[in-house]
């Protein structure tokens, strides 16, 4: 008999049963909206915001609010900005409107049309004369809040990836969109990012127009007994138990991170040969999983330069409550300054490598720490 659907997802929106807890970050975002309290909502790559905030606009829609989504990462001109806020807008209330009223009403300086996607759905195509930005940006800012103003309704704004908008032209375009958002009354704004320090500089650093303009909500990891439970149901949704020991081992060695977690339980599931998942399985899943994995570890490793390299290697063999800075360290890769390590990990921190929390930094992926353990650790080419 064909085994069940594997009950873990990974690598993209997880809804539904797959979605893990977080009942009590739910609870708060959607008080928020409802106040109409603007957020900045911040975590490690891969931790599941995107995921979050789907479920918080479903129950805010469920309240009452209508819910505009924007995903800003392909976003890198300010063209294209305007054309995915307007589309985003339009899809949003065509649940509320009659097409032919939004295409005739919704924007003046703007024009939609609607057409078909590849999968034969109506999709919403937005055009805008060119020469006209600034006048066209102006209109898209203001549109939704007008519509809710007159209609007496509620809204949400989540600008996912946020921290692209200073690829659009800086912080004259921040300055825009702040100045617009500050005289809305019936949205709420969430602003959600993984670069972390990216996005805490636009919200912190007084020289920038956003300044404190929301409130600071960083996503921690979930519990490890949410988690565990989690594990459980969903091995036992497919007929399959998973034993305690095993289950604390997949936390210890994904450090509860939601991605990787889910990640190593659905090879775990794919590789189990009996009804129960024992302890005794998991390196098995682990060198699967990093082996799969190998080829991208090793093109990204490549493109680092050596003190790049040699701080990775310091991180992935820093135990918890040591420093990368510690003397035999700089010593080893004879590094004759804290500084140069500093210089090496900041760099890392621009590529998304490495996560700083609290002044401490790590790899932000664990298995990718697990791979120069392996591989990389003991290498004589590094100092």
């Amino acid at each position: 008999m064909p085994k069940a659907k594997n009950p873990f997802t990974y690598g993209g929106r997880v809804a539904g049963e797959t979605f893990c807890n977080r009942q009590k970050e739910i609870k708060e975002l959607l008080s928020d909206i409802m106040a109409r309290q603007h957020v900045i909502l911040f975590s490690q790559r891969r931790f599941g915001k995107t995921s979050l905030v789907w479920r918080v606009l479903s129950e805010a829609r469920k309240n009452g609010v209508i819910p505009v989504y924007v995903d800003l990462y392909p976003v890198s001109s300010l063209a294209e900005f305007i054309e995915l806020y307007a589309k985003a807008i339009a899809e949003a209330l065509s649940g509320y409107e009659k097409a032919m009223k939004l295409l005739k009403g919704l924007f003046s300086r703007l024009y939609l049309s609607m057409g078909l996607d590849a999968m034969g759905n109506p999709q919403w195509n937005v055009g805008f004369d060119r020469n006209r930005e600034s006048e066209s940006l102006d209109e898209v800012l203001t549109t939704f809040e007008a519509y809710l103003k007159r209609t007496k309704k509620a809204g949400v704004v989540v600008f996912d990836e946020f921290q692209q908008i200073s690829e659009t032209n800086g912080n004259k375009m921040e300055a825009r969109l702040r100045t617009a958002i500050q005289t809305h009354e019936h949205v709420s704004y969430i602003f959600v990012g993984s670069r972390k320090h990216l996005l805490q500089d636009i919200f912190s650093n007084p020289n920038r127009p956003f300044y404190r303009s929301g409130k600071i909500f960083p996503l921690g990891k979930i519990s490890s007994e949410d988690f565990a439970s989690f594990i459980r149901e969903r091995f036992g949704s497919a007929k399959m138990a998973i034993s305690d020991e095993a289950v604390n081992a997949v936390l210890e060695e994904t450090e509860a991170h939601p991605y990787y977690t889910q990640y190593l339980c659905h090879i775990l599931y794919d590789i189990a040969e009996a009804s129960r998942v024992q302890k005794e399985d998991i390196p098995k899943a682990l060198n699967l999983l990093i082996s799969r994995e190998a080829t991208a570890y090793m093109n990204t490793w490549d493109l680092l330069t050596l003190r790049q390299r040699q701080a990775l290697v310091s991180l992935a063999e820093t135990n918890a409550g040591e420093s990368p800075f510690r003397p035999e360290a700089l010593q080893r890769f004879g590094m004759s300054q804290p500084a140069v390590m500093m210089r090496a990990l900041n760099s890392l921190l621009e590529k998304d490598l490495v996560d700083k929390e609290n002044g401490n930094y790590q790899i932000t992926d664990v298995f990718f720490k697990r791979w120069i353990r392996i591989y990389i650790s003991q290498a004589p080419t590094l100092g």
